[in-house]
Formats: structure tokens, sequence, C-alpha cells
């Protein structure tokens, strides 16, 4: 990439975050009732997706009435996060810059807003999307991983941003 415009996102070439086993079900299903809970609250029907540090699903939920189209969606949004290591708002930013554009064509990328990588003690144990909302994904998002024990610096990152 030394070619490149940008150079490659700092947590790929630092190797500063990584992959860590141990997200069970139990802390999962914590996350989606919390997910929920924040969900009624933001009055927005959702689908939330969480995925192991290998981008495999671990749990699955979709609100009543949430979009068909989410159950897609906020899978895709888990995986981006466990595989780029990023929220998915930063791959937005990075895919309309024209860096990586290629990115964007592979099968389960996706750079919409709601997705944040799962992480504690700065290692990445999976990743979670929620879809059916705008902004609200974030909140939602950020219910969940404080409800499972994890870093909600990146979900307080995207708040701050989009108050300011």
């Amino acid at each position: 990439m030394d070619n490149s415009k940008e150079p490659c996102p700092n947590v790929w070439k630092e190797g500063q975050l990584c992959y860590q086993s141990g997200l069970t079900l139990e802390i999962a299903e914590k996350m989606l009732s919390a997910a929920q809970k924040e969900a009624v609250k933001q009055e927005v029907p959702v689908s939330i997706a969480i995925t192991d540090s290998g981008g495999n699903l671990v749990a699955f939920h979709r609100m009543d009435n949430a979009a068909l189209f989410s159950i897609q969606i906020a899978m895709n949004k888990a995986f981006t996060c466990v595989y780029g290591k990023l929220p998915t708002q930063v791959w937005r930013d990075v895919i309309h810059s024209g860096v990586l554009t290629p990115l964007y064509y592979h099968e389960n990328w996706i750079a919409f807003p709601g997705g944040f990588p799962i992480v504690k003690d700065n290692k990445l144990f999976g990743g979670i999307g929620i879809s059916g909302g705008t902004y609200q994904d974030t909140f939602i998002a950020r219910a969940a991983l404080a409800a499972g024990g994890f870093s909600v610096d990146d979900t307080d990152n995207v708040i701050k941003e989009m108050n300011t």
C-alpha cells in the first residue's frame, strides 16, 4: 500500500487488535436482551447479529416487524467488523474516499453504520451488527456491548461524531 494515497488502517499494520475466543452464547444472549430493550426504547424494530472472532454467527434475533432486509444486513455488519477490525461507519468513510474500494465488492462486506467490533482488553472477541434503524443502530449496539462487558469506545466515538 506504499503507493496509495492513504495508508492501510493502523489496526492492520500495527497488529494492535488480536483475535480472541470466549464469546459464549450466554454472553451473547445478554447482549441480545439489552439490544432489544434499547430498540424498544428507540422505537425501532431491528435485527441483531452477533458473531465470534471468526465471523461465525453466535446469536441472532429479529424483532417483530423488523424489515426483512435487516436480517442479512445485520449479519454482514457483524462479519465486516470482525474481518475489518473496525466499525462499519469507518469502512463507509474509507470506501467513499476511494481507498480500498474493491472491499465493497466482497460478498459480505458492508459499509452501513451500525456494526461494531466486540472488544475487551484490546482483544477482538467478535462483531455485532444492528440493522433496522439509522442513527438508532449505534445506541442499540452500545447497550448490547455494555451488557456483555465489552468496550463501548467505538460506539461512543460515533455518537460523539453524530452530535457535532
